[in-house]
């Protein structure tokens, strides 16, 4: 059972509310990119990224504001059917150790990969992209780098060294990730394979 009253939500801090905001995009995100994917949990995931994308940054402007807390509050709602259909993917099991080893939040540590992983995702599976464009538009590669602008505006980097990683440590998290539980729910294994 949950309870969803955004008055309750009134009170968190910016930083909070950007955490758990930016955790409900990778719910929804990762629910499309999943080998697990159906016509429901896309509906929802589509719904619910669409809503954190045009709420988050507004809310993150005006934390007293009820309506946007309401809003955001159903996008993480909506984001919590997709997932629970599907689970997450890769970019969770990246944050598990980004999180555990660095002391990263969670909703940080699982969305600053977001725009890579779409990357890698696009062109795995024609219903994906499909279910892509009904957020980001026609050309994938310029919605994803939409994606990693609106992340970063909220004072998030999506670059690994960030997160002190350098490129070969970053290159072997992803290996590792991709071989745990979460990594193989990714759909787009064989194009980071190649």
């Amino acid at each position: 059972m949950s309870i969803v009253d955004p008055q309750l939500a009134l009170g968190a801090p910016r930083a909070l509310t950007l955490a758990t905001g930016l955790d409900a995009l990778s719910h929804a995100l990762e629910s499309i990119w999943n080998v697990s994917a159906n016509p429901i949990s896309a509906n929802f995931a589509v719904e619910a990224a669409k809503d954190v994308i045009a709420t988050l940054p507004l809310l993150l402007d005006d934390l007293s504001s009820l309506e946007l807390r309401s809003r955001q509050a159903r996008a993480a709602l909506m984001a919590g059917f997709a997932f629970s259909n599907t689970k997450t993917a890769l970019a969770h099991n990246i944050s598990y150790d980004i999180t555990l080893k660095r002391g990263t939040p969670h909703g940080i540590a699982c969305s600053f990969c977001l725009p890579a992983v779409m990357q890698w995702s696009i062109g795995a599976d024609a219903q994906c992209d499909a279910n892509l464009r009904r957020i980001f538009g026609a050309d994938l590669r310029a919605g994803a780098e939409r994606l990693k602008a609106m992340i970063e505006s909220l004072g998030v980097s999506t670059e690994p060294s960030e997160y002190g990683l350098n490129e070969n440590e970053w290159r072997a998290l992803v290996e590792r990730a991709m071989q745990g539980e979460r990594g193989k729910n990714f759909i787009g294994r064989l194009n980071l394979a190649a």
